[in-house]
Parts: C-alpha cells; structure tokens; sequence
C-alpha cells in the first residue's frame, strides 16, 4: 500500500471538518479527496428522505430524481446496496458505493471516471475506512442542518410575533410575514391570501403573482373551523387564518415536485397560529391608535395628528399673520429597497431617514409621517426661502447618510444610501381650505420626482431648487 496516497486522502478529508459549512462545499471536498485515486469526471451524492421516501440529489434536494436519465439506474443500485448488501458496484467507468450509518443505508454515491475502473484501484484497500469516514460527514452536517433549522423556525416565529412592535397597518405586515415564511420554508412557493370583506372572496397580498389559478378554488373550502387543508397529492398546503374566528385569510404552501414534509406542515401550523396573533394584536392596535398622536416606527406624528395640526397651524398662522411653510419628502425607488432586501431593512430604512432628518429641525417644526415612505413637516414662522433651505439640508443629509444593515446579514451588503425628493409650499391666506397647504407641496413633491428625484421643488415655480 502506498502510505503516502493514504496519508494525503485522509488529511484531505480532515480538513474538510474545519473547512465545510454546505453541502456543495462538502461535495466539492470530496471530489478533491477522491481524484487522489480517480480522475473524476462528476461526484454526486443521493440521500434517502425521511419524510417523503424519496431519493433526493445532496445538492439539490428539491429536485425531483423520478424526473431525470438517472433515476432508474440510481434506484436499482440503491437497491443492491439495500437489500443485497453490497459493498460497491463498478460499472466500466462508474463506481457506487453506499452512505451508511449505524448499520443501515441512508443514501448512494455516484462517481463518474474518465478512466475504466479496476478493483486493483489502491481505494478498494481501504474502502471501509473511506466510506465509514464519507458517510460520517454526510450525515454530521445534515444533523447540524437539523438544528439550524430548528433554530431559524424559531427565530421566525418570533420575528413575526415582532412585527407589532414597529407596524400595525396589515397590508403591510402580510408581506412581512410572506418573506419571513419564504425565508424559512425554502424549497416552497409561499402565498399569503387575504378575503375581502365586501366581494368574501380571497385576494394575493404577497408576492406579486400567483398563476396558479385553481388556489383560489382550494380557498373557497376555508371556514373558520378548518386547520389544514391538503391538495396536489399532498404537494400544496393552504392553512387558514381564524381571526375572530372568521376565516381572514390563508398561507399557501406549493412544491411542483414533493410532497410537503410531516415535519414542514408541523411548522407551518405554528407559524399559522404566530401570524394570527400577530393579525389579532394588530387589528387591535389599529383601534386603540385611532386615538393616539404618534407613528409607532419613527415616532413622528401620525397622519391623523398631522391633520390635526394642520388646521391648528393655518388658523395660528392667519390669525396671527406669520408665515408658514409645508415640506414633503419621500424617499426615492423604496419599493426598490423592500424588493431587493426586504420589508424589514425597509423598515429600518425608514427609521434611519426619519432619525436623520429630525436632526436637522428646530424645537416648533412639525414632523410627521403621512403614510409610507412619505414624511410632511410643517415649519412655523418660517417663509418660502428659510423654508428651501430646510429642505435642500434634509436632501443633502439624507444623501449623505449611509444605513449600515449589517445585522440583517444580506450577503455582500453592509450599508446602502438613499436620497429623498422633497416638495416645499407656502401658506397663504387667500387658500379656500387648511388643508391646500399640504395639497401644494405634495403637487411639488410630485414633479420633484417626475423631473429625476433627489431634488426639491418649490410650488408655483417652474424652476428646480
């Protein structure tokens, strides 16, 4: 026996427990420590799976191996391996042996050679060995997985038992909680449905788009004392939302090719009953803050302050004959921000640009946030050209503002900017309604974007500012 061959693939395949972190990368490693004896052309590993029964590609578990050239000669080796005990089985240039643990077979290795393959291979000498070490990594980093996943079911969970802290608007916490479920449940598509009040049919809240048109059929089944309903043979799951026990709404769960797991309905049925809560709690907020003053994100007045103090600021101002401006902002390409990072560093976002901005107002403005990415300001005795400078200084440090988001671990994306078109108007007196003031800087705010954003434009001007 050659110790050195065997000394290389061994401290090739030791290292491997420092390096690895996913299966590709354990794949790969592999393949490294096996060209020692093999000029390899392609290394694939197949595992059984525990849920569906199902041989499953090691690298790409939501593939369906029943649909590939491959699957009949995988299938029936696998087999030999199970049934026949095998120890490996040569075919000209292929070689496959099995993944075991604990005395049973839980998976099949397929090795393509450029080269015949002999048994007078040096391998063979030491194939228990080599695949007793194989298997034992194989399996240490799905166990590991295990435990990820049950760590980042639980993290979502409580990330959307969470949300109600910052938001409690529900068209905009479904989307929410649509990406943190897409986030958990990966090999799904994930619907999130909602059931109009008026129409009592179910409309798409989160993604964009739903093509499968025969959902909204399954949808109809909803009533309020349904817990799961299974569909597809068992490859779609709709689990309803019971909200004051009405039927509001559903999570939708598809795979084209498998069968959702025991263990994957399990967890939908608790992050079901989280989001619930989440939508009761939420419900229940909007109510009690019909009668507070403050957005719960930014800490800004909300929009039904802000009418408040927009009537109260006009009358002041014409009563006491003190001029009196409006700012409108909004934050440019947001929708862009959520899409690209999602709802919850958009949440961030906002809260950044409205702390950014609140530095650079005095004591008497008045902040607010009108809805959205949209904030409104309203500056008393202060004049139109006091007023652009307010509003060229919130531009310029919004620019300037990087947002670290280094805590939501979006690969390869520390920090992002943004900037703000801003639109600025003046009272006067001989307005018809309170409320024209905000009408006109929103007009100004409109052709700020309209004419490239990032830029502030004063009402009544053709001008840029």
């Amino acid at each position: 026996m050659n110790f050195q061959t065997l000394y290389d693939f061994m401290y090739t395949l030791v290292k491997l427990n420092d390096e690895v972190t996913d299966r590709k990368a354990l794949t790969e490693g592999f393949r490294k420590a096996l060209s020692i004896f093999f000029s390899i052309e392609e290394l694939k590993i197949f595992l059984m799976d525990e849920y569906s029964f199902l041989l499953k590609e090691f690298t790409k578990p939501w593939e369906n191996l029943s649909l590939s050239n491959e699957s009949k000669e995988i299938k029936e080796n696998f087999e030999n391996f199970l049934v026949k005990k095998n120890k490996y089985i040569i075919n000209s240039n292929t070689l496959y042996f099995p993944i075991v643990s604990k005395n049973k077979t839980l998976g099949i290795v397929k090795l393509s050679s450029r080269d015949e393959i002999s048994e007078n291979n040096i391998f063979f000498e030491i194939f228990p060995l080599a695949i007793a070490q194989i298997s034992a990594y194989i399996i240490s980093l799905k166990d590991s997985e295990v435990v990820k996943i049950s760590s980042k079911f639980h993290q979502t969970v409580r990330n959307i038992a969470k949300i109600t802290e910052t938001q409690y608007e529900l068209d905009y916490i479904l989307p929410i909680i649509g990406e943190m479920i897409d986030g958990f449940i990966q090999d799904h598509l994930i619907y999130i449905f909602i059931k109009n009040k008026n129409k009592k049919e179910y409309r798409l809240i989160w993604p964009n788009k739903c093509s499968d048109k025969q959902i909204y059929e399954y949808l109809e089944e909803i009533t309020p004392k349904t817990d799961v309903i299974i569909k597809q043979d068992g490859k779609m799951g709709i689990f309803p939302l019971i909200v004051d026990s009405k039927a509001y709404g559903a999570i939708v769960a598809y795979n084209h090719f498998d069968k959702i797991t025991s263990k994957e309905i399990e967890y939908l049925k608790e992050i079901k009953a989280q989001a619930q809560a989440t939508i009761e709690r939420a419900k229940s907020y909007v109510e009690v803050l019909e009668f507070a003053t403050l957005d719960a994100l930014t800490g800004y007045n909300n929009r039904h302050q802000f009418e408040k103090r927009l009537k109260e600021t006009t009358a002041s101002s014409k009563r006491q004959n003190q001029p009196l401006c409006c700012i409108m902002s909004d934050i440019d390409y947001f929708k862009k921000v959520n899409d690209t990072y999602g709802h919850s560093v958009g949440d961030f976002v906002l809260k950044s640009v409205a702390k950014t901005m609140k530095k650079e107002l005095r004591e008497s403005d008045i902040p607010s946030r009108y809805g959205g990415e949209e904030f409104v300001f309203l500056l008393p005795h202060t004049n139109l050209e006091e007023a652009k400078v307010v509003a060229q200084r919130l531009r310029s440090c919004v620019e300037a503002k990087k947002i670290n988001i280094e805590d939501y671990k979006i690969k390869d994306v520390k920090e992002i900017s943004v900037t703000i078109s801003i639109g600025v108007s003046e009272f006067n007196k001989q307005n018809k309604e309170y409320t024209d003031l905000y009408k006109q800087a929103d007009s100004a705010l409109y052709k700020a974007k309209e004419s490239g954003r990032n830029r502030v434009v004063v009402f009544g001007k053709d001008c840029l500012d």
